[in-house]
């Protein structure tokens, strides 16, 4: 774990570095990582107990140096390389044996480690790796990353880096404290669970492992732009339009995303609750996911007939997410209430046009309370208010699209007659109702 000190993590790289022989693509070649310090942290007294995982929130002591470092399977840190910190804060670590995975960067002063960051490539001879600053966030991320390898659950650096975005008072408050970086290890072990049983149970094949290998690439690419002097948000942004993207290449259709990122961001949440002061930061990422995920099945579905009500429910959630990246979040749970409200009501006036226009007043009063019993049937966070595990998630999402497409045909038999493809409304009121419930 990320609770080691330097002397300690001497004591295990001869012993790591015989038991990663055996590894994929050895060559007698070495690599590089570049990077830098953006954030360091004051390292804890000693009746703190261990300092790599207890920063204060004010910026400690410069460091002087960084180290390479692998996290074995017990999460335990070994020692490959080391470099010093140059009065800038760049770094560049040279003599990384080459094929070496599950890397990690630690800045250090005085001996004691001060923040730390994921590496998300496998090493390569003659290869130079860049490396996100290192700051609090990224310190989180590796502290809790250590954590999930130590209690020997299924998951990877690069979703891990994916569902945590943290930033300020927040991020240092996690990074403070040895209880929250375990919290957030068991939150992201929730999530990654729950988002590998949803999406069994809703048909599609994308396990921990298939969703790591689908990730890398997106987290190699967040870690390039946060080198280059992207900012945090945007660089989370691209690596959350990749991470879709990825999941979509690897065979999952949107709406499955919809429902596994959903029961995913309600796990983080109930894992979370009353375990860190940042639950709402920490889930909002996670929500932001499945906020993207149903506003790409409202575009991707908004086409001839159904056209008018992909554009309605797209407007709802666009404005969803970009009130979360202007307003913050005072109120998370709030906002995805009230996105879920706001893209009910405008699915049903958008559905009864649709399918009801030019009808009698018996007959659009008929459709519309089916379009209401519709929208109600995919309000997604209902079915997973009691989803605190990934068993009870996949139970909450087992049957849902079944029970939203026999609601939708019910709605377009009230209107008799109609062009409208059932299975594509379904999708639509997914989209509309597919959200997490937050606590």
């Amino acid at each position: 774990m990320f609770d080691r000190r330097k002397k300690i993590l001497g004591l295990v790289v001869a012993a790591a570095v015989a038991a990663c022989d055996d590894g994929v693509g050895l060559t007698n070649g070495t690599a590089t990582v570049r990077g830098s310090v953006e954030t360091t942290s004051q390292p804890a007294p000693a009746s703190e107990g261990t300092v790599a995982r207890s920063p204060s929130p004010a910026p400690g002591p410069e460091p002087q140096t960084v180290s390479v470092v692998q996290v074995t399977a017990s999460g335990r840190l070994a020692e490959l390389a080391t470099a010093s910190v140059e009065a800038d804060g760049s770094f560049q670590v040279s003599g990384i044996p080459a094929g070496r995975s599950d890397l990690a960067v630690v800045a250090y002063a005085d001996g004691q480690a001060v923040g730390s960051a994921l590496i998300h490539e496998t090493s390569r001879a003659g290869g130079v790796i860049v490396v996100a600053p290192i700051d609090y966030e990224t310190s989180v991320e590796a502290g809790a990353y250590a954590q999930v390898k130590a209690s020997g659950e299924a998951g990877s650096s690069s979703e891990l880096a994916l569902l945590v975005q943290l930033r300020g008072t927040s991020a240092a408050a996690v990074a403070a404290s040895e209880a929250e970086i375990d919290a957030v290890a068991a939150g992201y072990v929730a999530a990654s669970s729950a988002m590998t049983s949803a999406y069994s149970t809703v048909g599609a094949s994308l396990s921990a492992a298939t969703r790591a290998d689908v990730l890398a690439q997106a987290a190699i690419q967040f870690a390039a732009d946060r080198h280059a002097g992207a900012s945090a948000s945007a660089a989370h942004a691209a690596f959350t339009e990749a991470a879709l993207a990825a999941y979509t290449s690897a065979g999952a259709r949107l709406e499955q995303t919809v429902i596994a990122s959903a029961a995913a961001a309600s796990t983080f949440d109930a894992a979370l609750f009353g375990q860190t002061s940042a639950r709402t930061d920490l889930v909002a990422q996670a929500v932001r996911l499945n906020l993207e995920a149903r506003e790409r099945l409202a575009t991707e579905l908004t086409t001839s007939a159904e056209a008018s009500l992909g554009n309605a429910i797209r407007a709802v959630l666009a404005q969803a997410r970009l009130s979360l990246a202007l307003n913050g979040l005072l109120d998370l749970r709030a906002l995805v209430e009230a996105t879920a409200d706001a893209a009910a009501e405008a699915a049903v006036e958008a559905a009864v046009a649709m399918v009801a226009s030019g009808a009698s007043a018996a007959v659009e009063s008929e459709v519309r309370a089916r379009a209401e019993a519709a929208v109600a049937a995919a309000r997604l966070e209902a079915r997973l208010q009691s989803a605190s595990t990934a068993q009870a998630a996949a139970s909450a999402v087992a049957g849902y699209r079944a029970a939203v497409r026999a609601a939708v045909d019910s709605m377009i038999s009230a209107a008799g007659s109609t062009s409208v493809r059932a299975d594509v409304v379904a999708d639509l009121f997914i989209a509309a109702g597919g959200s997490a419930y937050i606590r």
